[in-house]
């Protein structure tokens, strides 16, 4: 008999571990609440002469899963040096680390090599980022920065960033630290993975029974009805109850879902008439509340578009402001980084992607707060022999917080699925 299978949400997550079970041979079926696949991943074609990513954007890892994805759909990507590049604004415009004072060129890097040593350090006990960097002497400016260079990147606040969890990543990584772009967008990408599924699209689900012969799903007003089910949502709309379990998730799962913290996300696109920086600018970032700017179109150096992204207390500050203050504030502040007194006049168009409002995200990518990193299993646990969980948060045996972290959790729910006890 035809294998059948559901999977709650047509992000990466959910459209890989689609692919695996097709190419299993089982019949799947993928629901989503919004009108298009993707997820927290959203390509756009209309605002500037080359793709922009409202969502998640680069590549990861010079091994991530996603390159051989794109090879075998055959899609290109392109090197992108972001911190390398990186320059950073402290009085004046942003520079080079090398041109900077002798203390900030040594501050830098020490609070990069702190983070990577994470997984050799002696913890007797978790502690927040922000109190092992103390413990080892950085002060309160140091400690700016590495809010802005390392606690944003996680979508999370420097004081509530779990060690433990950090150290975990990093012993498990295998995707490299070398990053890259898609020049013609993620979309392509999760459009290949799609092929041959069931997408039923625009269809919230509101309940899973699970247990006995299979699954059933509540979706929009209708009844699906499979074997299995590998549910992809972000751990967000988990925690906020978006979905009732029919018997209830167990505790373990429930504490799991409980323990992530997940903050505002805000991207901002801004088109000028003419590049106003040089070809060489990948990365700039300070202290202020547009804290880190990047070219998202630096393979097409005559693409006039620069991005800034902020996460966290700033994303949620950012998120109040109407856009012509929005819009005031941020080119005020880029005019500072890029030294160029004319960019309020030269911007000709404004983009914002904000995930935080968005219910079916409610913020960017999930963190783990100290004591809490055992969550990372347990959320990724099967219940039972007929429910089955994907998804960024779930990733503990590669990169959380990435693509192909999402990519990675989806073949192995799947590989759970097909292991199961018939």
């Amino acid at each position: 008999m035809e294998r059948t299978a559901i999977i709650i949400g047509a992000g990466a997550a959910g459209l890989a571990a689609a692919q695996r079970l097709r190419r299993a041979g089982h019949r799947v079926t993928v629901l989503d609440a919004r009108p298009r696949i993707g997820g927290r991943v959203c390509t756009d074609y209309g605002f500037a002469a080359a793709p922009i990513e409202l969502g998640a954007e680069l590549i990861h890892g010079e091994a991530a899963v996603t390159h051989a994805i794109a090879r075998e759909a055959g899609l290109a990507t392109v090197p992108v040096d972001r911190y390398g590049g990186l320059r950073w604004a402290a009085d004046g415009p942003a520079r080079p680390l090398a041109t900077l004072p002798a203390a900030l060129r040594r501050t830098i890097p020490a609070l990069y090599a702190a983070l990577h040593a994470l997984p050799a350090a002696e913890l007797a006990r978790d502690r927040t980022l922000a109190a092992e960097l103390r413990r080892q002497g950085f002060d309160t400016q140091a400690l700016a920065i590495a809010d802005v260079l390392l606690a944003q990147t996680c979508c999370a606040a420097l004081e509530s960033l779990s060690c433990a969890d950090l150290a975990r990543e990093q012993r498990v990584d295998h995707a490299g630290a070398q990053e890259f772009r898609l020049p013609g967008g993620y979309s392509p990408l999760l459009a290949w993975l799609a092929q041959g599924a069931q997408l039923v699209l625009d269809t919230p689900v509101s309940a899973v029974r699970h247990g006995g012969e299979g699954v059933a799903v509540t979706a929009g007003g209708r009844l699906f009805e499979a074997e299995a089910c590998i549910v992809t949502v972000p751990v967000s709309v988990l925690a906020a109850g978006a979905i009732r379990f029919d018997p209830p998730l167990g505790p373990a799962k429930r504490d799991a879902i409980a323990a992530f913290r997940s903050e505002p996300a805000t991207k901002l696109f801004f088109r000028f008439d003419a590049p106003l920086w040089d070809a060489d600018l990948t990365y700039m970032a300070h202290t202020g509340l547009f804290s880190r700017w990047w070219t998202p179109a630096h393979h097409a150096p005559e693409v006039p578009l620069i991005c800034c992204y902020v996460t966290a207390e700033r994303a949620r500050t950012v998120d109040a402001l109407d856009d012509t203050e929005l819009r005031r504030l941020a080119l005020g502040e880029l005019a500072g980084l890029l030294g160029e007194p004319a960019v309020r006049e030269r911007c000709v168009g404004m983009l914002r992607s904000a995930w935080g409002p968005d219910p079916l995200a409610r913020g960017g990518y999930a963190h783990l707060p100290p004591g809490a990193a055992d969550a990372r299993p347990a959320l990724a646990a099967p219940d039972g022999q007929r429910l089955f969980f994907a998804g960024e948060a779930t990733a503990h045996d590669t990169n959380p917080q990435t693509v192909h972290g999402a990519i990675e959790s989806g073949y192995r729910a799947a590989d759970e699925l097909l292991s199961r006890d018939p």
